[in-house]
């Protein structure tokens, strides 16, 4: 963040290689428009699932010495952009984000359940950003070819749903114990409540912008997102067991809500029009 602050301030208003003037100007007009449309390769940090707020239910993991450890693969995100020229070196911009199927792998750590207790969980998340960006002095890296540095920095809302998540366990220290497999070889599972929400949601964002066409450009940038937490809702979990005659047995217990710190690195490509 203090690098950020310390470029905006100090560094001069940028400049349009093409159109720049000795005044600072980069060609376009207070208020003047432009749209994007473009794509980012999103890599979560890891996360671990602990308790939430205790709302009077039952405590799924009980302790802060018990979790659920694990991280998101990396997927594609589509971003769609429409955005003002403020004054020479800043604009201002509405961004829709939206990814889908972020696959969650972890393993969680119950007593007297096994080392491998893989779990897993589907993710998607879409969100609305007001971003405030500041362009500097373009700089030519051939003949007649330039590019122009920006940084901006974010906030607005990101919403989330979390689906499908199941914590199994196939390597009970007892095989024949209450984590004995069915009659098939099915292994037991609990299957945790799908959770949605709102939150709030900051993104760091630092790039270059190449000129493509007279009124286009190729923004390439990294952004650092921090979309609060994510978590299951308060409802019954789903605990399935097998008897020692191989009858499924399956129990609901209702919990607390169960989260995780949702933070992202992203590398994102987009297509901006400018008038």
């Amino acid at each position: 963040m203090s690098f950020f602050v310390a470029a905006w301030i100090m560094f001069p208003p940028g400049l349009s290689a093409a159109t720049a003037e000795d005044d600072g100007d980069t060609g376009y007009g207070f208020w003047s428009p432009y749209l994007s449309i473009g794509m980012s390769a999103v890599s979560p940090e890891n996360v671990r699932f602990t308790d939430g707020a205790d709302s009077g239910n039952a405590a799924l993991y009980g302790s802060e010495n018990t979790f659920d450890d694990g991280s998101y693969a990396e997927s594609p995100q589509a971003l769609f952009t429409a955005g003002v020229h403020l004054r020479s070196s800043f604009r201002l911009q509405l961004e829709y984000g939206l990814t889908r199927e972020l696959d969650y792998s972890g393993n969680t750590n119950y007593a007297y359940s096994g080392t491998s207790q893989p779990s897993k969980a589907v993710l998607d998340t879409q969100h609305a950003l007001l971003v405030l960006f500041r362009d500097f002095s373009a700089w030519e890296y051939a003949a007649g070819r330039s590019m122009q540095p920006f940084l901006g920095i974010g906030a607005g809302v990101s919403k989330f749903r979390l689906s499908d998540y199941t914590q199994r366990f196939p390597q009970p220290p007892n095989p024949q114990g209450s984590l004995r497999r069915g009659p098939g070889g099915e292994i037991p599972f609990t299957a945790l409540p799908p959770g949605s929400d709102r939150e709030f949601t900051t993104m760091l964002t630092a790039g270059v912008a190449i000129p493509v066409g007279e009124n286009a450009k190729l923004d390439l940038s990294y952004r650092y997102t921090d979309a609060g937490k994510i978590h299951t809702d308060i409802g019954d979990i789903n605990i399935v067991r097998y008897r020692y005659n191989g009858q499924r047995r399956e129990i609901p217990v209702k919990i607390d809500e169960t989260h995780a710190d949702l933070r992202t690195h992203s590398l994102s490509l987009a297509l901006r029009f400018e008038w």
